[in-house]
């Protein structure tokens, strides 16, 4: 999907967010200072949602938990750029090459199970 939309934070002036909108190439300007501060609050609430939810993108359980975990410590420490490392991927071509190297009986049990779990090589 193509961009719509660039938004930028002012380096002058740190509260002032900037959209351009990409076809019309139209700039809009708003001023966080501006916004009433139950707004500002709710502007806070949503980012810090946002920013520990998306530790746990493509995690469960344990490792979601421990994902989000490392980002907040990482923010309490004033790191805003810490993140969690991603899931591991695993893709078929790198999981057929490694079953390839396997013995015979040892690649159709690797076979065997990969369609009990719904993959097919």
């Amino acid at each position: 999907m193509a961009k719509k939309l660039s938004k930028k934070w002012n380096e002058k002036n740190p509260n002032i967010l900037t959209i351009e909108e990409l076809e019309t190439k139209e700039s809009l300007n708003f001023d966080l200072n501006l916004y009433p501060k139950e707004v500002q609050h709710n502007f806070a609430k949503h980012g810090m949602a946002q920013k520990l939810g998306d530790a746990a993108a493509g995690k469960t359980g344990k490792e979601a938990v421990d994902s989000i975990m490392k980002v907040h410590e990482g923010l309490m420490a004033g790191n805003w750029n810490v993140r969690a490392p991603a899931a591991p991927a695993i893709s078929k071509k790198s999981l057929s090459t490694s079953i390839g190297n396997l013995d015979t009986k040892e690649q159709a049990a690797a076979k065997a199970l990969l369609e009990k779990l719904g993959i097919s090589l």
